[in-house]
């Protein structure tokens, strides 16, 4: 697992705010998927939605790790409830990423089509299994 992927995680971990009693919510799904596709062993992944990790920088990714970056907090924004401050965090996150505004809304149309399109196929509950988020 390379640090790069973990502080993804982490990201999507922090800005989703999952708790015991959502485990079923599109925010962990989608975190899964992430996941999977690092290679995060689900130990890992139980370990640090138990205890997340400070937000780290974003100096040193490329321009493909910001777009995923990007990508999956707008997927998160269009699927999860979240309060105007994590919105806003949001935003501000995509803009720190280097994506102004206009961009960011681009995307999450572009996310907001594929979710429409693949809706049934994209967020399953049996991809929660092995997910603990109680203490």
């Amino acid at each position: 697992m390379d640090i790069v992927s973990r502080q993804r995680i982490n990201l999507l971990i922090q800005l989703a705010d999952l708790s015991p009693d959502n485990v079923s919510s599109p925010g962990l799904i989608i975190i899964k998927r992430v996941a999977k596709e690092c290679n995060f062993s689900l130990l890992e992944l139980n370990q640090l939605l138990k205890e997340p990790e400070p937000i780290g920088t974003f100096g040193a990714l490329s321009p493909n790790q910001k777009r995923e970056y990007v990508y999956n907090i707008g997927e998160l924004m269009l699927l999860v409830k979240l309060t105007n401050f994590k919105k806003l965090l949001c935003q501000k996150l995509a803009y720190d990423l280097g994506y102004n505004s206009l961009q960011f809304d681009e995307l999450k149309a572009k996310i907001r089509s594929k979710i429409k399109l693949n809706d049934s196929k994209l967020y399953h509950q049996q991809d929660l299994v092995g997910i603990n988020l109680s203490a």
